[in-house]
């Protein structure tokens, strides 16, 4: 892989004190006889040094292989020991009758190496490089020790100031004929100013640089610095990638890579500012984007499209107009899969190159007018990013099977984590599949929701929202949620300071914590849960000063929840008829400026209120408390009015035995001891003695008389009886029902 030459290429070394330099010379016959087997490994170029990269990084190759070397990458002295003859690239040239017996080391900045000359070649052309031809018509041939090979060898000076374009491409070109399996073009440290970008096609060239930078001194909005097309393992690393244009980059085709239809490559440790796009990658396949710093874009960081088996991983991509990592299906019949954006860090969005009303966002997928249910992007991996000071934070349209995890989001304006449902992004209204949002922080929202997970489709398959903490999602006008969510399992969030805390439609809620809406006043609209449809909301905790839990055309289960709310609507309030039954049970209440603990806004119907039932609700009627029977509104038989005015000898409360406006009430469930029974007055008698069974004297006795016996009353109370009396004797046995309360 060209990972491994590129780690075999910093490991060399030879760790051998040198000695000074001496001017003498020696035959290759001498030197084989001199030194043996070790001889023919030399004369093969397997242990001499290719280019400054294995001398000192300060001195220069001649310095590094004949004086003292301190270095990495040291090798023996050739000359102190006469074996090679110090010259030039010029003096090569010039050389009328080149020896084939000798080594010949070039000591030109730049161009440091060990030459042969092989007479047997009359055909190769002089290059510079690796191949220059003397007035004698003689080929010296450079001894490599690998597949690197240093632009500077074919004349780039990396100085900032020379046009090294066309030494570039003439090293680009070297490498790709010479090493069909597989070459590297290397940069040494140096400023590399070029007009043109270079496109590689097919080949197997990788680019690696050591503090050097490639300068497009032109400003073209259509030149991209490095284009791969069809090309397979490769790697471009450690390059700074500039331009002389920096200002209307938006909209622009000035990218700084492309790479198109390849696969097995890695991009890494680069440093690319002042382009459209810092790296555009489509229909590629097993690649890494990895390491990289790029800052200063018209549009996208990354752009990924159409492409699978990949991973996006610890950069940091800041100053940008467009998205900072952007997934596209791009069209691709595969659609878009297999990807991870892991680690990177995403910030300080600008509007400075040619998109103004708009400051650059995080990480994006969208399809726009692409792709099919079939196709879309899917099973992605989103974790760990940091993102701050965006447009947005993760916005995830047309996508299945996907896990948002771990990542920071904070301050942001549109959302912190959006699975867009809008028509322009997901067209074909693809669901969530068996997808996760898990462990987030988002905080601080100024105009959009902190997580959104939405979709067009009737079937979502096991999304779920858990364990996020969600704070500070707040507009001074719109009700932007903390967490808005459609046919998911949302469980174990933190949401807190959020403007409405939670919406949710055909959803499992449970195991949350709600703190604190941002409605500044108790009313109809201040509803900071927000349950439509159907809906489970159990074992949360709920706690607000103004807001309370509204439910809208919905049908479910409210259960073992704590609510604690200053409402003075109550805890619970029915925005409209539920479409089926809801139950409101086993719940904590406190509510201490709340008549009642559940509230109907006017157009809750009779039909609609018998659906309800909870903690204050019996055979489909209404409960509340109160101080006194209703006087307005209507109840239908069996509603209860619960006393808040208890005392010995009062009702515990009263219940409407006929349905009306008010409907006609009675009270219930005197508090103290009582007693009731039957007695008879025999006929013609006007009185019978009643044993009453109170441990006490009774307060009040009430008889009912079944029969007409005239005027009925009591007489003789003790601690054990009192006595009935009638008015009018009756001729036959006539029974009396009592009631006696102590």
């Amino acid at each position: 892989m060209p990972n491994e030459k590129m780690e075999q290429y910093t490991e060399k070394s030879l760790d051998q004190d040198q000695p000074g330099e001496t001017d003498v010379k020696v035959s290759r016959r001498k030197l084989l006889t001199a030194i043996g087997m070790a001889g023919a490994a030399i004369a093969a170029g397997s242990m001499l040094p290719v280019s400054t990269v294995f001398g000192k990084e300060e001195a220069s190759v001649t310095e590094s292989v004949y004086g003292e070397l301190k270095g990495k990458g040291k090798v023996p002295i050739l000359k102190a020991a006469d074996l090679v003859m110090s010259t030039t690239i010029a003096e090569i040239r010039a050389n009328p009758s080149p020896d084939p017996e000798f080594l010949y080391f070039v000591r030109d900045e730049g161009k440091e190496g060990h030459f042969r000359v092989d007479l047997a070649d009359t055909t190769s052309v002089d290059n510079t490089g690796t191949i220059v031809v003397s007035a004698s018509g003689a080929r010296f041939k450079r001894l490599m020790a690998d597949d690197t090979i240093d632009v500077r060898w074919f004349g780039a000076k990396g100085d900032g100031t020379t046009d090294d374009t066309e030494a570039i491409r003439g090293t680009i070109a070297y490498v790709s004929s010479s090493f069909p399996g597989g070459g590297v073009v290397y940069f040494p440290n140096g400023k590399y100013r070029i007009t043109d970008g270079f496109t590689l096609t097919g080949q197997k060239v990788s680019l690696l640089g050591t503090k050097a930078e490639l300068f497009l001194d032109n400003t073209s909005d259509t030149i991209t610095i490095l284009t791969f097309l069809n090309c397979t393992e490769f790697f471009v690393e450690n390059l700074k990638i500039s331009s002389s244009k920096t200002t209307n980059m938006f909209s622009k085709q000035a990218h700084g890579i492309y790479v198109q239809d390849s696969s097995k490559f890695k991009l890494s440790s680069l440093d690319v500012t002042y382009r459209t796009d810092a790296m555009n990658i489509t229909h590629c396949n097993n690649f890494t984007v990895e390491g990289n710093d790029v800052y200063y874009l018209g549009e996208e960081g990354i752009r990924i499209g159409g492409s699978w088996n990949w991973r996006v991983a610890n950069n940091r991509i800041h100053h940008h107009n467009g998205d900072g990592i952007l997934l596209k299906h791009a069209g691709s019949p595969e659609g878009m899969y297999n990807g991870e954006v892991i680690g990177n860090f995403l910030y300080d969005g600008v509007s400075t190159f040619g998109l103004s009303n708009s400051i650059g966002g995080g990480i994006n997928s969208n399809d726009e007018v692409l792709g099919t249910a079939e196709s879309n992007l899917h099973n992605m991996v989103i974790s760990g990013n940091t993102l701050k000071n965006l447009r947005y934070g993760i916005a995830l349209a047309s996508i299945t099977n996907f896990t948002v995890s771990g990542n920071v989001i904070k301050n942001v304006r549109t959302a912190g984590i959006r699975m867009d449902n809008s028509v322009g992004n997901n067209p074909t209204h693809n669901p969530g599949g068996e997808s996760s949002i898990t462990g987030n922080t988002v905080e601080n929202v100024s105009d959009g929701e902190g997580i959104q997970f939405l979709t067009n489709q009737a079937v979502v398959e096991k999304v779920s929202i858990t364990g996020n903490h969600v704070r500070g999602v707040m507009h001074a006008v719109s009700h932007y949620p903390g967490i808005v969510a459609s046919n998911a399992a949302v469980s174990g969030n933190m949401v807190s300071d959020c403007k409405v805390l939670l919406q949710a439609s055909n959803c499992t809620v449970s195991g949350n914590r709600f703190i604190q809406g941002g409605f500044t006043a108790s009313d109809a609209a201040s509803n900071s849960i927000k349950l439509i449809e159907s809906f489970v909301f159990t074992g949360n905790t709920f706690e607000d000063t103004n807001g309370q839990i509204g439910i809208s055309n919905g049908s479910g289960i409210i259960s073992s929840n704590l609510i604690k709310t200053g409402s003075g609507l109550g805890a619970i309030r029915f925005r409209s008829n539920p479409k089926g039954n809801v139950y409101i049970m086993n719940n904590s209440y406190d509510c201490p400026n709340a008549v009642e603990k559940i509230t109907y806004e006017t157009v809750v119907t009779e039909s609609g209120a018998e659906k309800i039932s909870s903690d204050f609700t019996l055979s489909g009627a209404l409960q509340r408390y109160g101080t006194a029977v209703p006087t307005a509104g209507t109840y239908t038989p069996m509603s209860i009015i619960w006393s808040k005015d208890i005392g010995k000898g009062k009702p515990i409360g009263h219940v409407c035995v006929s349905g009306g406006t008010p409907g006609v009430w009675s009270p219930f469930g005197y508090i103290g001891q009582i007693n009731h029974g039957t007695a008879t007055i025999s006929g013609l008698t006007d009185s019978v003695i009643v044993e009453h069974g109170l441990s006490d004297l009774p307060e009040y006795v009430s008889p009912t008389p079944l029969g007409n016996m005239g005027h009925v009353w009591i007489s003789d109370m003790t601690a054990t009886h009192f006595t009935i009396r009638c008015s009018a004797a009756p001729l036959v046995n006539t029974p009396i029902l009592w009631e006696a309360r102590a």
